[in-house]
């Protein structure tokens, strides 16, 4: 007869058996199977196993063959430009609304909190598409605005860098909210001593902020940069649905270089090579987040 302790832990492995099985089905399996279809030159007709393997040469094709190394190289100054600028602006404007959401009555946080954070749960799809009749050169609000204004209309998507920042702007409005929440909780649980001591030192509301109220959210503006920039690193529906790469494949991303690669060129084994990359630019840029960024305390 199997001990109490054996017991327990055979129901909790039939518990969690499910979850296990279609994590493994739906991603152990195809991370492992993009891992292997980064060495082979994949061949539909061959299938996986058959494709024969072709070690680093789709690696050595990303950064150094002429046919796809300028549209890589451009998906991904595209995509560092994008995260540099969204992700202070997404922290920036989470921070600063909670700071003024906080010190008001619980019926108001429970108003803004969800005026914020509901356009996250929108399709990304639907916001793109309203985005992308926005941007449009002659008929678009934005640019009848600025006609109204008495200023030059502007062909959003005819340059590669008004088109990154019409992607940009397209993805700030709805990207704070999670961070809004976040930003309130950890303020809810700071240790009131703390702030009582700053105001008996006579700090002003910005002193408070800057040296007491920040250190102490660093934990969670690790978390909300780290999530900030593996989401700006993926970014892709604002550049399908809006520019589809325009002009000229000079609006791309990694991940929309990624969907073309496979999904266009036919070219598989360069995707997954290239979602290597990806994966490993992240991880650089999370354990260099973690190390700056880390600290003991958590609220």
């Amino acid at each position: 007869m199997p001990s109490l302790e054996t017991r327990r832990k055979l129901w909790g492995l039939f518990f969690v058996a499910p979850n296990l099985l279609l994590f493994g089905a739906f991603v152990l399996v195809p991370v492992a199977g993009a891992f292997m279809l980064a060495f082979k030159d994949y061949k539909a007709g061959l299938g996986l196993w058959g494709s024969p393997w072709i070690g680093f040469s789709n690696f050595t094709d990303i950064f150094l063959n002429p046919v796809f190394a300028g549209d890589f190289w451009m998906a991904m100054v595209n995509t560092a430009v994008i995260t540099v600028v969204l992700v202070p602006i997404n922290i920036g404007l989470a921070l600063g609304l909670a700071a003024l959401i906080y010190p008001l009555g619980m019926r108001a946080q429970g108003f803004y909190k969800a005026a914020f954070y509901l356009p996250g749960i929108i399709s990304a799809v639907i916001i793109a598409i309203v985005w992308q009749w926005m941007f449009s050169e002659h008929n678009g609000l934005i640019n009848i605005t600025l006609r109204s204004m008495g200023l030059s209309p502007v062909n959003w998507f005819g340059e590669r860098w008004t088109a990154i920042a019409a992607i940009i702007i397209s993805t700030i409005p709805y990207a704070p909210g999670g961070g809004i929440i976040l930003y309130l909780a950890a303020m809810g649980r700071l240790p009131v001593e703390l702030l009582e001591a700053a105001d008996l030192d006579g700090a002003t509301r910005w002193q408070r902020l800057r040296h007491v109220v920040l250190p102490l959210l660093k934990p969670t503006t690790l978390y909300l940069v780290v999530i900030s920039t593996i989401e700006s690193f993926k970014i892709f529906t604002p550049i399908y649905v809006m520019t589809r790469g325009r002009p000229a494949n000079q609006s791309t991303s990694l991940v929309f270089e990624i969907y073309q690669s496979a999904f266009d060129a036919s070219e598989f084994g360069l995707a997954c090579a290239e979602a290597i990359v990806l994966f490993a630019i992240v991880m650089i840029f999370a354990v260099i987040q973690f190390k700056y960024l880390r600290s003991d305390e958590e609220y």
